[in-house]
């Protein structure tokens, strides 16, 4: 019995491998040719038969090959896949490379999505931290025109965002100076996520005036930043799914650009997916319709300990997925590294100046 499912197993293998390759279906003389099985094509013709039976194969109405169903690629990833280090020079180029963004996490992050795309011939999805899960470093408060103000905010980890907001009145330079002071001293060094109008609470020597412009500034500070915050993501790549036959069809390829335009959409998708170090999506295991036809491989990236964004790459699912994944597998913890170990660094340097 085990002897009969191993030898399915290996002719399933040769044709996901086949098809990944060539895109074209394949029959049991040139499996015979081509693999050398040490079985004869008659032999693997009743296999493939009993794999097409069993939602392995599928045969398309214009060919006598088969072809990979979804439920063979899932076989696949689960149990046939084998993984292989990346060639030493690449990991070290990739290594090297980081040093010149490592100091900005976006910058780091859009590295990160155009190596995936330049590694992998495929289009890279990379989410941006959530907000309330860094520390600010410091705000700033710049008048704009009347009551309008542009608020610049700084994390610790060197991620810097412009919101023009609008005050119910406008504000003078000595109030927003004195605000600036205030917020500064009351929010750095927090967690986004525990900032709120309660602290307000604790100035003294504001104004009754200035107290409601500081507390309506924490509101709505809040409010953008946790509450209705901007899912963003970096995408690199994006046109390499058109070099794919899947893809040829226009309709097709116009829903998948369109999708990929949706930023909230494919931050959900991310954060949907990614619940475990690393993640596969096939087929119509995806929820949206444009990624029916595609695979989506994702990891998480962490800082300080915690999950605070993902990686992702889509391609068609006749991906290379042993190659794929080992991509994947190396950037996500190369990521994890030199974004964690450049903070350490930095906070020790930061600890040496105040001792």
């Amino acid at each position: 019995m085990d002897d009969k499912r191993d030898r399915k197993l290996k002719i399933l293998h040769s044709i996901i491998k086949d098809y990944i390759e060539t895109a074209e279906p394949i029959g049991s003389r040139t499996i015979a040719k081509k693999y050398n099985l040490g079985i004869s094509a008659a032999t693997i013709r009743n296999e493939m038969s009993d794999l097409e039976e069993m939602g392995f194969l599928i045969q398309p109405h214009t060919s006598a090959g088969r072809i990979p169903s979804q439920k063979a690629y899932r076989l696949y990833v689960d149990e046939l896949m084998k993984l292989s280090n990346l060639n030493k020079n690449v990991e070290k180029e990739i290594r090297q490379s980081y040093t010149q963004y490592v100091e900005e996490v976006d910058k780091a992050l859009k590295h990160t999505a155009r190596v995936i795309a330049q590694l992998t011939s495929y289009t890279s999805i990379v989410s941006l931290p959530q907000m309330e899960s860094l520390n600010c470093k410091h705000v700033q408060l710049v008048p704009i025109v009347d009551e309008r103000v542009l608020m610049v905010v700084v994390t610790k980890e060197n991620i810097i965002n412009n919101y023009e907001i609008k005050l119910t009145r406008k504000i003078s330079d000595k109030e927003i100076n004195k605000l600036n002071n205030i917020l500064n001293h009351v929010i750095k060094g927090a967690m986004f996520k525990n900032i709120g109008s309660e602290l307000t609470g604790k100035i003294n020597d504001l104004t009754v005036r200035e107290n409601e412009l500081l507390q309506e500034v924490i509101s709505i500070f809040k409010d953008i930043l946790i509450n209705r915050r901007e899912n963003l993501v970096y995408s690199n790549g994006v046109t390499n799914i058109l070099n794919y036959p899947e893809f040829y069809d226009i309709v097709k390829a116009k829903g998948f650009l369109d999708i990929i335009e949706e930023k909230n959409k494919l931050a959900e998708i991310l954060s949907d997916v990614s619940k475990n170090a690393l993640n596969i999506v096939i087929g119509t295991e995806n929820e949206i319709n444009e990624f029916k036809d595609c695979s989506l491989i994702t990891a998480t990236y962490r800082l300080n300990g915690e999950d605070i964004g993902s990686i992702g790459v889509i391609g068609p699912t006749r991906m290379n997925y042993d190659y794929v994944v080992s991509v994947m597998n190396f950037l996500s913890s190369e990521l994890n590294k030199q974004l964690n170990d450049y903070r350490l660094e930095e906070n020790k340097k930061g600890d040496d100046i105040e001792q």
